[in-house]
């Protein structure tokens, strides 16, 4: 029972069961992933905005992709907010909405990423 003890301080574990390090590995994993989602959203918008809907329907996938992996890390209220968006996004996509349009949900959704979901996975 006191090794189990020495072993605990020793690795920095807290009161979740985190160590430090796996606590700064999370972190710095949903630092990328957000990263990920808004260069993607971006290649979705260049790729809409030239007439390449299918380029724009593979970086949306992508974005998609990497975002639910982020979704079970954050509040619920944040995570369904950025899910709408993805939605509307996929239905603009699909539809064949004006640029403008993407253009506009796109920009929505990456000030959301950087000022509400990068603040969460901190």
């Amino acid at each position: 029972m006191l090794a189990a003890g020495v072993v605990t301080i020793g690795l920095g574990i807290d009161s979740a069961g985190w160590s430090g390090a796996a606590v700064a590995q999370k972190r710095s994993h949903g630092a990328g992933s957000v990263d990920r989602i808004v260069s993607s959203l971006r290649a979705v918008d260049t790729a809409y905005a030239s007439g390449n809907s299918a380029e724009a329907q593979t970086r949306f996938r992508e974005a998609r992709a990497e975002w639910n992996g982020v979704a079970p890390r954050i509040s619920a209220r944040e995570a369904r907010e950025q899910q709408l968006l993805f939605d509307s996004l996929d239905k603009q996509l699909k539809s064949g909405a004006p640029a403008a349009k993407v253009k506009s949900t796109v920009s929505g959704m990456i000030g959301e990423l950087h000022e509400d979901i990068e603040r969460e996975l901190r």
